[in-house]
């Protein structure tokens, strides 16, 4: 489409182009969302940029280490900062935590496991118990406001045991990369 072609005069029954044929306003609508999504696509591309191995090998010890550091004053975390202290570290709330996006991490070593079918089991029951210690973590915040049964407390012990079994596998992940679990 030229220039001339794009430009339109508004009139009382709608857009005309100055080519002359009409345009409803659904055509105009879903050529503008087109595009929209066209102008984003090059950051959603650059949001997912890849992760070198080296890099990849750091946040993962990292990692280890918060979750470390997190089971080893859980009741503190919860006690000041609720639930989304727990969330926090499980890089679910904000971006500031190794935790977070650390299966682009994982998956960035892959190759260099000698059981890749193994290993991605391994990963993928990393991230079903974060996720299960992040939901368990965000319930403890409104259980008390809930209908629901429970206590903050039952819900912060569940979580705390999700983090738990994760960071077990995630002990055993580093294990098949031959990288030290401190």
């Amino acid at each position: 489409m030229n220039a001339l072609a794009s430009l339109m005069l508004v009139s009382s029954t709608g857009l005309v182009p100055l080519g002359g044929h009409r345009i409803d306003r659904r055509s105009l609508l879903c050529t503008s969302a087109a595009a929209a999504v066209g102008a984003l696509a090059p950051r959603v591309a650059s949001a997912a940029s890849p992760i070198t191995k080296s890099d990849a090998k750091v946040q993962i010890a990292a990692g280890y280490a918060a979750l470390g550091d997190l089971l080893g004053d859980f009741a503190g975390v919860t006690e000041r900062e609720g639930g989304d202290g727990v969330r926090r570290v499980l890089g679910t709330v904000g971006q500031s935590s190794p935790v977070y996006r650390i299966e682009v991490a994982f998956r960035a070593l892959t190759d260099d496991s000698a059981e890749p079918p193994e290993y991605i089991e391994g990963l993928e029951e990393v991230m079903r118990n974060l996720q299960d210690a992040d939901s368990q973590a965000y319930s403890a915040n409104f259980i008390a406001f809930s209908s629901a049964k429970g206590t903050p407390a039952q819900y912060f012990a569940r979580s705390k045991g999700a983090v738990t079994r994760a960071r077990k596998e995630w002990g055993s992940l580093m294990g098949m990369l031959q990288l030290e679990a401190k």
